[in-house]
């Protein structure tokens, strides 16, 4: 749709959409992260945050990102309420 609906692409520069994580693991994505540095202690995936950024703990994505960090053998640094 992007190749259809924006000027760029219409004058023929097409717009490239590019997913370098999309088939990796959340245990692969985590330990690339690592790799790269991330820290992950000052980022999120929750649904829910709390006004100080804490995570439930009970939405999908908190359990993704808890289970992705125990299946690489990470300790998870994220705050939890």
């Amino acid at each position: 749709m992007a190749n259809l609906a924006t000027k760029a692409a219409v004058e023929g520069n097409p717009i490239r959409i590019i997913t370098p994580l999309i088939d990796l693991s959340k245990q692969d994505i985590i330990r690339t992260g690592i790799g790269l540095g991330v820290d992950y202690a000052i980022t999120t995936s929750c649904y829910n945050a709390d006004a100080q950024g804490r995570a439930c703990r009970l939405c999908e994505s908190c359990v993704i990102r808890s289970s992705g960090f125990k299946e690489a053998g990470l300790a998870d640094p994220t705050t939890y309420v």
